[in-house]
C-alpha cells in the first residue's frame, strides 16, 4: 500500500544541497554528487510506493519513536528519515548518520510551543 499523500520537511532540502554540494564542489567530484541526488529522489518515490520499506530508527526519545529510516541506495553512510501515518508519508530529513541524530531530529520535529 502506497502513501496517497507526501510532506518534505524544508530540513531534507537543504540537508540534500549541503551534501550536494559537498561532495560536489568540496570534494571535486559532480558527476558523484548528481548520482547521489538521483539515488535520493528515487528513495522517496521507492518510499511513496512501500513506505514500510525502512525501519525504526531506534530512537528512545518517545517524539521519536515512530520515526523510520532508510540508506540511500549506493550511499550508505547517508539516511533517510521519515515517518509514515498510513497515509501521508512525511519526510524530515537526510542526515549523514555520523551526526547527533537524536538532537537533531528532535529539533526539526518538535511541536511549536503554545503560548501560556
Amino acid at each position: 500500500m502506497g502513501a496517497n499523500k507526501l510532506q518534505v520537511h524544508p530540513a531534507f532540502y537543504r540537508r540534500v544541497r549541503h551534501y550536494r554540494d559537498r561532495i560536489g564542489l568540496k570534494d571535486g567530484r559532480p558527476q558523484v554528487a548528481a548520482r547521489f541526488v538521483r539515488a535520493t529522489q528515487e528513495l522517496v518515490l521507492q518510499l511513496l510506493d512501500n513506505p514500510l520499506r525502512g525501519h525504526c530508527a531506534g530512537f528512545e526519545a518517545p517524539e521519536l519513536a515512530d520515526i523510520l529510516r532508510m540508506s540511500v541506495p549506493g550511499f550508505s553512510v547517508f539516511a533517510l528519515f521519515y515517518r509514515w501515518d498510513g497515509q501521508t508519508l512525511t519526510v524530515i530529513t537526510l542526515e549523514h548518520t555520523a551526526q547527533d541524530l537524536p538532537a537533531r531530529l528532535a529539533s526539526m520535529v518538535a511541536a511549536p510551543r503554545q503560548p501560556t
